[in-house]
């Protein structure tokens, strides 16, 4: 009987020793999946004790190898002797990272040795346009942009608290009083002379619009059609990366399948024939969302692209 009994035992261990790998990848791909079931879990935990669920902790604070075939093409490199053309970055092709589908817009993306988390860019700088024959040239605004979209179900009747953990670097500031750089000569100023600003949309479509998401100088669609937008400056010190922590709330009456995090430079307001010049990167380190009880005072009360500016 004992002998039998041990022998049981040697194939039952045996088996769980072979069956370890498909254990893991079993564990692995239900960590992938667990977004799709994270509404009906939070529903749960919500009904039960009234309070907030984080949905999301995307710790981006990191080295990444960077994710291929988003679809864009762009030189790349350490430096000007070794470069190369890489598809190594977020495009409008859809990308699985960290378990979730993302998309980008301007190439954001991340790097194995150089920085941490997913890098954007936002610049500005004038551009003189000639309207009557070298009459009555204009300067306007050459703007560059960049966004990516996450895939995520929001539902109906909650509010989201959405929370970016950022670091901001005044690219030019960097570049004219760090070491000699050729490229320091393409700035006309010592420092940016606007400040970038930060927004986030919750939208039913991950797609971001724009007419040429992979442009060297790409401009993202900033007439928003979605309820649910809102932006921040940020604020930068000159010199090292700046963190900034960005808050937005959205209460939701409706569904909505994605969030957009965008990065745009500051345009020329009142003042005529001035455009300010800036160029800002951004490394975003951290996405958190956290579901709350239905907070009426978060609902937008007019659309967030009202003519006028409205903001939400």
């Amino acid at each position: 009987m004992k002998k039998t009994l041990f022998i049981i035992s040697s194939l039952l261990v045996m088996s769980c020793a072979s069956n370890n790998d498909l254990i893991y990848s079993q564990d692995e791909e239900q960590n992938l999946n667990l977004k799709e079931a994270l509404p009906s879990l939070s529903n749960k935990i919500l009904a039960s004790n009234g309070g907030e669920i984080t949905l999301m902790d995307l710790d981006l604070n990191k080295t990444f190898m960077q994710p291929d075939g988003g679809g864009c093409s762009f030189e790349a490199g350490y430096n000007i002797d070794n470069t190369y053309t890489s598809t190594a970055a977020f495009g409008p092709t859809p990308l699985t990272f960290l378990g979730y589908t993302i998309r980008g817009y301007g190439i954001p993306r991340t790097d194995a040795f150089l920085w941490k988390g997913i890098r954007f860019s936002a610049s500005n700088k004038p551009q003189t346009t000639d309207i009557g024959g070298g009459r009555n040239p204009i300067i306007n605004n050459n703007p560059k942009s960049n966004a990516i979209s996450i895939e995520f179900p929001f539902q109906a009747n909650f509010t989201y608290e959405i929370r970016l953990d950022t670091s901001i670097q005044d690219f030019i500031y960097h570049i004219k009083h760090g070491s000699s750089n050729a490229i320091a000569d393409l700035y006309n100023v010592d420092q940016s002379q606007g400040l970038p600003t930060v927004g986030v949309e919750l939208t039913n479509s991950p797609q971001i619009r724009g007419n040429d998401p992979c442009a060297k100088r790409p401009i993202v669609n900033n007439s928003f059609v979605s309820n649910y937008f809102k932006q921040e400056k940020a604020v930068v010190s000159y010199g090292a990366y700046t963190k900034n922590e960005f808050i937005f709330n959205f209460s939701l009456t409706e569904s909505q399948n994605a969030i957009i995090i965008y990065f745009q430079p500051e345009l020329s307001g009142l003042t005529p024939n001035f455009v300010p010049e800036s160029d800002f990167s951004m490394l975003l380190q951290n996405v958190k969302i956290i579901q709350k009880p239905f907070d009426p005072s978060h609902v937008p009360s007019l659309p967030c692209n009202k003519i006028g500016g409205f903001r939400c």
